[in-house]
């Protein structure tokens, strides 16, 4: 039997925001990647400080209702994995030479969640170097790709 490697993706927080927030500039690209998400075989991944940052930043945002953050969160958290930053991804992004350490602990994180994309908006992380085979992309790279591969 043949069997297919399921894609699985990180979703930085940027990304996430970027859905549950339509002001946002990238919020139709961020869109398409939850209908692809939820729609498909892809699996994805958060952390639950990804989670906490959203609740606290979306404050800020007049277009983001926390009862529907609460909900959409909620069910995300069913559909989707998410985890804890352990102390191994903090000691990590601790040691690694990069000067941005939250992005160095996401990226630790979805390493060991064995992620194959990193899915973001950030330009400084879209510039990082990642472990191999995992690689880093934007929503509106990803989702053509997997638009083109017909996944």
């Amino acid at each position: 039997m043949k069997t297919t490697h399921r894609i699985k993706v990180f979703v930085d927080t940027n990304v996430l925001l970027d859905y549950l927030i339509p002001s946002r500039n990238f919020h139709r690209q961020a869109v398409d990647l939850f209908i692809l998400i939820l729609t498909t075989q892809i699996e994805a991944s958060f952390s639950t400080q990804s989670m906490l940052d959203v609740v606290y930043i979306g404050r800020k945002y007049n277009d983001f209702p926390q009862e529907s953050l609460r909900n959409t969160l909620a069910e995300l958290l069913v559909r989707t994995n998410s985890g804890a930053i352990d102390p191994f991804d903090l000691k990590s992004a601790l040691l690694d030479v990069d000067s941005d350490i939250e992005d160095s602990a996401q990226i630790a994180f979805a390493y060991n969640q064995c992620c194959d994309v990193i899915v973001t908006n950030d330009r400084k992380m879209l510039g990082r170097k990642v472990p191999a085979p995992m690689t880093i992309m934007t929503p509106e790279d990803f989702v053509g790709r997997c638009r083109s591969t017909g996944r």
